[in-house]
């Protein structure tokens, strides 16, 4: 992004060589010796679809390679899921390049076999690494496949009816994952309780039904740009939290005036540590819930990562208190609950599309690309 500076108030350009010279005379005293442009657009930006730290976010190194002469340095990530016993397993879905699986962490990646594109849902078994459910586009329809073996087949599940309709979500119930939700474009969610054999509706959402939040008896859905759909009942009702649904007030006053509401809702991330106990990102900045998205608060982050989209957010899975989101090319990380943040630069050319934890590693964070 290009920042422009002008001065104003005088007219004479001597007075206004002198402002200009002092304005970069502060600058070059402020960053030591030199003076650097943000890298977030730039051409010499560093190139790669998924980047690693291992020293809980103060620097990341591309984690790209496939072999000696390839790699998948340009995939737009689109979904990731994590084997649920062994977090150096890790599987990608791309925009139009494939999906990916890494055995090491992610030092070296190999191509599955799936022909279809647009992966927006990818979903692992968490009693069986083995089992995995994907959605997709092949030949212009949205569809979900299962495999039973860890990708090396897979079997067509279900097929939207015609080519307008994108599968944009995908999710198993945490304790039954012969439970599977699906939730389109169109805002349908459907959902199979016998591993993906037959379908039934669960509801129509006001919009596109980004990600799903499924444990036990509990369904968050979150709609793109609205706010959130929420079931205590396992889908058979559900509550309206998006913008036309709820009225919101200020926390702790009772203010109607003043609406807290985040603005094109992208992204929640879950507190694995407390029911209910949502953060999310969205296009004025970062929010937190603690009822499934009926109240917001505005967390306190930096002013200027408003300016930016904040489509990426993550909580550590074993400190609820230390909270990651991206913005622009910059990710910014609270230890206290989002009272202070730190920031460490990505030196990216592209939109960071998520951003999560090893869950048994912490320590270990990841962040992947795509164009917006």
């Amino acid at each position: 992004m290009l920042f422009l500076f002008s001065t104003k108030g005088y007219n004479k350009g001597k007075v206004m060589i002198q402002r200009s010279l002092l304005f970069f005379g502060i600058l070059f005293l402020l960053t030591g010796c030199s003076i650097s442009l943000p890298v977030g657009n730039s051409s010499s930006a560093a190139t790669g679809s998924v980047y690693k730290s291992t020293n809980g976010g103060e620097t990341f190194e591309p984690k790209i390679k496939i072999d000696d002469k390839t790699s998948i340095s340009s995939a737009d990530v689109l979904s990731v899921a994590i084997h649920p016993t062994n977090s150096q397993i890790v599987y990608l879905g791309t925009e139009s390049t494939g999906l990916f699986r890494t055995t090491n962490g992610g030092d070296s990646w190999e191509k599955i076999v799936f022909p279809p594109t647009k992966i927006y849902g990818l979903s692992v078994d968490n009693t069986n690494g083995d089992r995995i459910f994907a959605t997709g586009i092949y030949e212009k329809t949205g569809k979900i496949y299962r495999s039973f073996d860890a990708g090396a087949n897979w079997k067509e599940i279900y097929t939207e009816p015609g080519s307008n309709t994108v599968i944009t979500s995908l999710t198993l119930d945490t304790t039954n994952p012969n439970i599977v939700y699906a939730g389109t474009s169109a805002g349908v969610v459907i959902r199979s309780t016998d591993g993906g054999e037959t379908w039934k509706n669960v509801v129509v959402a006001k919009g596109p039904v980004t990600e799903m939040v499924v444990t036990d008896r509990t369904i968050l859905l979150t709609i793109f740009a609205l706010g959130t759909e929420v079931s205590f009942d396992q889908g058979a009702t559900f509550e309206d939290n998006t913008k036309s649904g709820i009225t919101t007030r200020v926390a702790n006053t009772t203010d109607q005036t003043n609406l807290v509401l985040p603005e094109s809702l992208y992204t929640v991330a879950k507190d694995p540590r407390q029911p209910g106990v949502f953060i999310a990102g969205a296009a004025n900045g970062l929010f937190r819930t603690a009822d499934y998205g009926k109240n917001w608060t505005e967390l306190d982050i930096i002013e200027s990562s408003k300016k930016f989209p904040i489509r990426a957010v993550a909580i550590n899975p074993v400190n609820s208190n230390e909270v990651v989101y991206a913005s622009g090319g910059v990710l910014y990380k609270s230890i206290d609950g989002g009272v202070k943040w730190s920031t460490a630069e990505l030196k990216i050319g592209r939109g960071v599309s998520h951003l999560f934890y090893d869950p048994v590693t912490p320590s270990t964070l990841f962040f992947t690309l795509r164009k917006f």
